[in-house]
Protein backbone atom coordinates (compact mmCIF):
# COMPACT_ATOMS: atom_id res chain seq x y z
CA UNK A 1 0.00 0.00 0.00
CA UNK A 2 1.34 3.45 -0.98
CA UNK A 3 1.74 5.66 2.12
CA UNK A 4 1.01 8.94 1.12
CA UNK A 5 -2.64 10.29 0.01
CA UNK A 6 -1.72 11.85 -3.04
CA UNK A 7 -4.27 9.43 -5.22
CA UNK A 8 -7.03 10.83 -3.07
CA UNK A 9 -5.75 14.38 -3.03
CA UNK A 10 -5.27 14.20 -7.00
CA UNK A 11 -9.06 13.10 -6.97
CA UNK A 12 -10.24 16.08 -4.90
CA UNK A 13 -8.26 18.19 -7.02
CA UNK A 14 -9.82 17.21 -10.11
CA UNK A 15 -13.07 17.51 -8.31
CA UNK A 16 -12.53 20.99 -7.62
CA UNK A 17 -11.80 22.29 -10.89
CA UNK A 18 -14.96 20.92 -12.04
CA UNK A 19 -17.08 22.58 -8.92
CA UNK A 20 -15.39 25.68 -9.73
CA UNK A 21 -15.63 26.10 -13.63
CA UNK A 22 -19.02 25.26 -13.00
CA UNK A 23 -19.24 28.27 -11.62
CA UNK A 24 -17.19 30.42 -14.07
CA UNK A 25 -18.63 28.69 -17.18
CA UNK A 26 -22.26 29.54 -15.65
CA UNK A 27 -21.27 33.45 -15.71
CA UNK A 28 -20.55 33.32 -11.63
CA UNK A 29 -17.85 34.20 -9.69
CA UNK A 30 -15.82 30.75 -8.44
CA UNK A 31 -15.68 30.45 -5.03
CA UNK A 32 -11.99 30.49 -3.10
CA UNK A 33 -9.54 32.61 -1.41
CA UNK A 34 -10.18 35.68 -3.67
CA UNK A 35 -8.44 37.26 -6.73
CA UNK A 36 -6.40 34.47 -8.68
CA UNK A 37 -6.42 32.12 -5.56
CA UNK A 38 -9.94 30.53 -6.45
CA UNK A 39 -11.08 26.75 -5.77
CA UNK A 40 -9.49 25.73 -9.19
CA UNK A 41 -6.59 27.41 -9.57
CA UNK A 42 -5.63 25.94 -5.83
CA UNK A 43 -6.34 22.55 -7.26
CA UNK A 44 -4.43 22.85 -10.58
CA UNK A 45 -1.49 23.98 -7.95
CA UNK A 46 -1.88 20.53 -6.29
CA UNK A 47 -1.77 18.64 -9.16
CA UNK A 48 1.82 20.27 -10.49
CA UNK A 49 2.94 20.16 -6.32
CA UNK A 50 2.29 15.99 -6.45
CA UNK A 51 3.49 16.11 -10.19
CA UNK A 52 6.40 17.62 -9.61
CA UNK A 53 7.32 15.12 -6.64
CA UNK A 54 6.66 11.84 -8.48
CA UNK A 55 7.75 12.85 -11.30
CA UNK A 56 11.45 13.54 -9.99
CA UNK A 57 11.21 9.91 -8.78
CA UNK A 58 10.36 8.56 -11.39
CA UNK A 59 12.99 10.11 -14.09
CA UNK A 60 15.42 8.92 -11.31
CA UNK A 61 13.84 4.89 -11.37
CA UNK A 62 14.21 5.13 -15.33
CA UNK A 63 16.32 3.41 -16.89
CA UNK A 64 17.24 5.92 -19.25
CA UNK A 65 15.98 9.31 -20.76
CA UNK A 66 13.86 7.52 -23.62
CA UNK A 67 12.26 5.35 -21.07
CA UNK A 68 11.47 8.53 -18.47
CA UNK A 69 10.21 10.42 -21.87
CA UNK A 70 7.93 7.07 -22.84
CA UNK A 71 5.91 7.01 -19.55
CA UNK A 72 5.89 10.63 -19.17
CA UNK A 73 4.01 10.33 -23.23
CA UNK A 74 1.96 7.18 -22.14
CA UNK A 75 0.54 9.01 -19.04
CA UNK A 76 -0.48 12.34 -21.15
CA UNK A 77 -1.51 11.48 -24.66
CA UNK A 78 -3.64 8.91 -24.97
CA UNK A 79 -6.18 10.16 -22.90
CA UNK A 80 -6.13 13.68 -24.97
CA UNK A 81 -6.08 12.29 -28.13
CA UNK A 82 -9.14 10.12 -26.79
CA UNK A 83 -10.79 13.21 -25.62
CA UNK A 84 -10.02 15.44 -28.58
CA UNK A 85 -11.07 12.49 -30.71
CA UNK A 86 -14.63 12.65 -28.62
CA UNK A 87 -14.91 16.61 -28.75
CA UNK A 88 -14.04 16.83 -32.63
CA UNK A 89 -15.73 13.92 -34.05
CA UNK A 90 -18.53 13.17 -31.78
CA UNK A 91 -19.70 16.45 -29.96
CA UNK A 92 -18.79 19.51 -32.77
CA UNK A 93 -21.45 17.51 -35.20
CA UNK A 94 -23.97 17.68 -32.69
CA UNK A 95 -23.34 21.04 -31.18
CA UNK A 96 -22.33 22.81 -34.39
CA UNK A 97 -25.13 24.66 -36.55
CA UNK A 98 -22.79 23.00 -39.42
CA UNK A 99 -23.55 19.53 -38.42
CA UNK A 100 -21.71 16.67 -40.01
CA UNK A 101 -20.46 19.00 -42.96
CA UNK A 102 -17.95 20.02 -40.36
CA UNK A 103 -16.21 16.99 -40.32
CA UNK A 104 -15.37 17.02 -44.05
CA UNK A 105 -13.80 20.48 -44.91
CA UNK A 106 -10.51 19.59 -43.72
CA UNK A 107 -11.11 21.97 -40.16
CA UNK A 108 -12.45 19.16 -38.19
CA UNK A 109 -8.63 17.30 -38.98
CA UNK A 110 -6.73 20.39 -38.11
CA UNK A 111 -9.03 20.97 -34.77
CA UNK A 112 -8.18 17.13 -34.02
CA UNK A 113 -4.67 17.33 -34.56
CA UNK A 114 -4.32 20.77 -33.12
CA UNK A 115 -5.85 19.93 -29.70
CA UNK A 116 -4.13 16.50 -29.38
CA UNK A 117 -0.51 18.51 -29.48
CA UNK A 118 -2.14 20.26 -26.17
CA UNK A 119 -2.87 23.07 -28.64
CA UNK A 120 -6.19 25.20 -27.51
CA UNK A 121 -9.88 23.99 -27.97
CA UNK A 122 -11.12 26.28 -30.30
CA UNK A 123 -14.09 25.66 -31.61
CA UNK A 124 -16.13 28.65 -32.16
CA UNK A 125 -18.87 27.18 -34.12
CA UNK A 126 -19.38 24.71 -30.95
CA UNK A 127 -19.59 27.29 -28.78
CA UNK A 128 -21.41 30.14 -30.50
CA UNK A 129 -24.12 31.56 -27.87
CA UNK A 130 -21.89 29.87 -25.09
CA UNK A 131 -21.70 31.97 -21.99
CA UNK A 132 -18.15 31.30 -22.36
CA UNK A 133 -17.46 31.06 -25.73
CA UNK A 134 -13.71 31.40 -25.89
CA UNK A 135 -13.14 27.37 -25.89
CA UNK A 136 -14.58 24.25 -25.59
CA UNK A 137 -12.30 22.99 -23.33
CA UNK A 138 -10.44 25.69 -21.64
CA UNK A 139 -8.73 23.40 -19.03
CA UNK A 140 -6.22 21.95 -21.15
CA UNK A 141 -3.51 25.20 -20.90
CA UNK A 142 -2.19 22.99 -17.89
CA UNK A 143 -1.06 20.26 -20.28
CA UNK A 144 1.58 22.59 -22.37
CA UNK A 145 3.25 23.38 -18.99
CA UNK A 146 2.92 20.13 -17.51
CA UNK A 147 4.53 18.88 -20.78
CA UNK A 148 7.44 21.29 -20.38
CA UNK A 149 8.22 20.95 -16.82
CA UNK A 150 8.79 17.01 -18.01
CA UNK A 151 11.37 18.35 -19.89
CA UNK A 152 12.83 20.90 -17.83
CA UNK A 153 13.09 18.67 -14.95
CA UNK A 154 14.70 16.10 -16.98
CA UNK A 155 17.28 18.31 -18.55
CA UNK A 156 18.20 19.90 -14.89
CA UNK A 157 18.63 16.18 -13.04
CA UNK A 158 20.94 15.31 -16.35
CA UNK A 159 23.12 17.71 -15.35
CA UNK A 160 23.28 17.30 -11.69
CA UNK A 161 21.09 14.59 -9.58
CA UNK A 162 20.06 16.44 -6.94
CA UNK A 163 18.08 19.47 -5.09
CA UNK A 164 20.16 22.51 -5.78
CA UNK A 165 18.80 22.89 -9.56
CA UNK A 166 15.31 21.84 -8.83
CA UNK A 167 15.23 24.63 -5.80
CA UNK A 168 16.68 27.37 -7.58
CA UNK A 169 14.10 26.89 -10.68
CA UNK A 170 11.22 27.09 -8.47
CA UNK A 171 12.55 30.38 -6.62
CA UNK A 172 13.70 31.74 -10.16
CA UNK A 173 10.54 30.93 -11.59
CA UNK A 174 8.79 32.47 -8.81
CA UNK A 175 10.51 35.51 -8.72
CA UNK A 176 9.97 36.37 -11.88
CA UNK A 177 6.38 35.33 -12.02
CA UNK A 178 6.10 37.74 -9.11
CA UNK A 179 7.85 40.66 -11.25
CA UNK A 180 5.66 40.20 -14.11
CA UNK A 181 2.27 40.26 -11.87
CA UNK A 182 3.66 43.60 -10.70
CA UNK A 183 5.18 44.93 -13.25
CA UNK A 184 4.26 43.25 -16.90
CA UNK A 185 1.60 44.54 -19.24
CA UNK A 186 -0.78 42.68 -21.59
CA UNK A 187 -2.17 39.74 -22.00
CA UNK A 188 1.19 37.69 -22.39
CA UNK A 189 2.58 38.99 -18.72
CA UNK A 190 -0.46 38.21 -17.42
CA UNK A 191 -0.21 34.24 -18.88
CA UNK A 192 3.58 33.98 -17.94
CA UNK A 193 2.35 34.88 -14.56
CA UNK A 194 -0.05 31.64 -14.09
CA UNK A 195 2.59 29.70 -16.31
CA UNK A 196 5.63 30.05 -14.34
CA UNK A 197 3.96 30.58 -10.86
CA UNK A 198 2.74 26.88 -11.35
CA UNK A 199 5.72 25.79 -12.44
CA UNK A 200 7.58 26.70 -9.78
CA UNK A 201 5.14 24.79 -7.77
CA UNK A 202 6.14 21.63 -9.62
CA UNK A 203 10.01 22.35 -9.34
CA UNK A 204 9.57 22.86 -5.22
CA UNK A 205 7.94 19.11 -5.20
CA UNK A 206 10.90 18.05 -7.52
CA UNK A 207 12.84 19.18 -4.95
CA UNK A 208 11.65 17.63 -2.09
CA UNK A 209 12.20 14.53 -4.02
CA UNK A 210 15.44 15.06 -2.77
CA UNK A 211 14.77 15.16 0.55
CA UNK A 212 12.62 12.15 2.07
CA UNK A 213 14.35 11.85 4.84
CA UNK A 214 13.03 14.63 5.98
CA UNK A 215 9.67 14.13 4.70
CA UNK A 216 10.01 11.16 6.45
CA UNK A 217 9.49 13.10 9.84
CA UNK A 218 5.97 14.19 10.90
CA UNK A 219 7.12 17.18 13.21
CA UNK A 220 8.37 18.43 9.15
CA UNK A 221 5.16 17.39 7.56
CA UNK A 222 2.84 19.51 10.35
CA UNK A 223 5.26 22.13 9.52
CA UNK A 224 5.47 22.37 6.22
CA UNK A 225 1.37 22.70 6.46
CA UNK A 226 1.00 25.25 9.11
CA UNK A 227 4.15 27.20 6.99
CA UNK A 228 2.17 26.94 3.81
CA UNK A 229 -1.31 27.90 5.61
CA UNK A 230 0.64 30.95 7.27
CA UNK A 231 2.00 31.94 3.73
CA UNK A 232 -0.81 31.64 1.66
CA UNK A 233 -2.65 33.98 4.22
CA UNK A 234 -0.49 36.58 4.71
CA UNK A 235 0.12 37.23 0.75
CA UNK A 236 -3.31 37.37 -0.17
CA UNK A 237 -4.23 40.77 -2.13
CA UNK A 238 -0.40 41.63 -2.45
CA UNK A 239 1.13 41.44 -5.44
CA UNK A 240 3.44 38.35 -4.58
CA UNK A 241 0.32 36.18 -3.82
CA UNK A 242 0.72 34.81 -7.20
CA UNK A 243 3.69 33.35 -7.00
CA UNK A 244 4.01 32.56 -2.99
CA UNK A 245 0.88 31.48 -2.92
CA UNK A 246 1.80 28.68 -5.30
CA UNK A 247 4.99 27.79 -3.57
CA UNK A 248 2.78 27.61 -0.17
CA UNK A 249 0.51 25.41 -1.90
CA UNK A 250 3.00 22.97 -2.38
CA UNK A 251 4.22 23.18 0.95
CA UNK A 252 0.55 22.55 2.14
CA UNK A 253 -0.25 19.52 -0.49
CA UNK A 254 3.17 17.90 0.09
CA UNK A 255 2.64 18.03 3.72
CA UNK A 256 -0.50 16.58 3.68
CA UNK A 257 -0.40 14.12 0.89
CA UNK A 258 2.35 12.49 2.77
CA UNK A 259 1.26 13.26 6.32
CA UNK A 260 -1.50 10.71 5.89
CA UNK A 261 -2.56 7.47 4.17
CA UNK A 262 -5.44 7.22 1.87
CA UNK A 263 -6.89 3.56 1.67
CA UNK A 264 -10.06 4.37 -0.02
CA UNK A 265 -7.75 4.58 -3.52
CA UNK A 266 -4.28 3.48 -2.91
CA UNK A 267 -3.04 3.57 -6.16
CA UNK A 268 -6.44 0.98 -7.65
CA UNK A 269 -6.84 3.11 -10.39
CA UNK A 270 -6.61 7.08 -11.38
CA UNK A 271 -9.86 8.80 -12.51
CA UNK A 272 -8.61 12.06 -11.76
CA UNK A 273 -6.92 12.82 -15.07
CA UNK A 274 -9.87 12.02 -17.03
CA UNK A 275 -12.16 13.63 -15.00
CA UNK A 276 -9.71 17.35 -15.32
CA UNK A 277 -10.31 16.51 -19.11
CA UNK A 278 -13.67 15.67 -19.50
CA UNK A 279 -15.16 18.40 -17.39
CA UNK A 280 -14.72 21.11 -18.98
CA UNK A 281 -16.72 20.44 -22.36
CA UNK A 282 -19.29 18.03 -20.59
CA UNK A 283 -20.30 21.23 -18.07
CA UNK A 284 -20.21 23.63 -21.03
CA UNK A 285 -22.70 20.91 -23.11
CA UNK A 286 -24.88 20.41 -20.11
CA UNK A 287 -24.88 24.78 -18.72
CA UNK A 288 -25.39 26.02 -22.23
CA UNK A 289 -27.92 23.29 -23.66
CA UNK A 290 -29.71 20.89 -20.99
CA UNK A 291 -31.86 23.64 -19.52
CA UNK A 292 -30.75 21.95 -16.14
CA UNK A 293 -30.70 24.31 -12.38
CA UNK A 294 -27.19 25.08 -11.43
CA UNK A 295 -26.70 22.11 -8.96
CA UNK A 296 -28.51 19.25 -11.18
CA UNK A 297 -26.66 20.62 -13.92
CA UNK A 298 -23.64 20.52 -11.97
CA UNK A 299 -24.33 16.89 -10.76
CA UNK A 300 -24.76 15.17 -14.38
CA UNK A 301 -21.88 16.85 -14.96
CA UNK A 302 -19.86 14.89 -12.13
CA UNK A 303 -22.27 11.82 -13.39
CA UNK A 304 -21.30 11.80 -16.96
CA UNK A 305 -17.55 13.38 -16.21
CA UNK A 306 -17.02 10.43 -14.03
CA UNK A 307 -18.19 7.79 -16.90
CA UNK A 308 -15.91 9.19 -19.45
CA UNK A 309 -12.95 9.18 -16.93
CA UNK A 310 -13.38 5.50 -16.09
CA UNK A 311 -13.85 4.93 -19.27
CA UNK A 312 -10.81 6.62 -20.34
CA UNK A 313 -8.65 5.31 -18.00
CA UNK A 314 -9.41 1.34 -18.18
CA UNK A 315 -9.61 1.93 -22.06
CA UNK A 316 -6.57 4.09 -22.80
CA UNK A 317 -3.89 5.04 -19.76
CA UNK A 318 -3.97 2.57 -17.90
CA UNK A 319 -2.71 -0.16 -20.77
CA UNK A 320 -0.96 2.54 -22.10
CA UNK A 321 0.98 3.01 -18.90
CA UNK A 322 1.37 -0.64 -18.52
CA UNK A 323 3.12 -0.89 -21.59
CA UNK A 324 5.32 2.30 -20.72
CA UNK A 325 6.64 0.50 -17.23
CA UNK A 326 7.36 -3.00 -18.50
CA UNK A 327 11.18 -1.94 -19.19
CA UNK A 328 12.61 -2.42 -15.95
CA UNK A 329 13.28 0.49 -13.67
CA UNK A 330 16.25 1.14 -11.24
CA UNK A 331 15.61 1.71 -7.60
CA UNK A 332 19.28 1.93 -6.81
CA UNK A 333 19.28 5.68 -8.43
CA UNK A 334 16.49 7.26 -6.67
CA UNK A 335 17.23 10.27 -4.93
CA UNK A 336 18.03 9.61 -0.96
CA UNK A 337 19.16 12.70 0.61
CA UNK A 338 18.31 14.27 3.72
Amino acid sequence: MRRNAFDLIRHLAALSVLVSHHFALSGLESPGLGGSHNLGALAVLAFFSISGYLIALSFCRSASLSNYLLKRVARLFPALIGCSLLMVYVAAPLLSERGVARLFDGSALLDFLRISAMGQANLADVTAGFIFPDSFNGSLWTLKIEFACYLAVAALLSLTRGPLLPLGAALLLAGVSGYLGRFGEGVWAAKLTTYLSVASAFFLGSFFAFRRAWLARPVVLVAMIVVGIALLAGTLGSAWSLPLGSLAMCLITLGAGLLFTDRLIAGRFDFSYGIYLYAFPVQQVVINRSGLGFYPGMALTALLVLVLAVLSWHLLERPALRMAHRRAERPAALPVGG
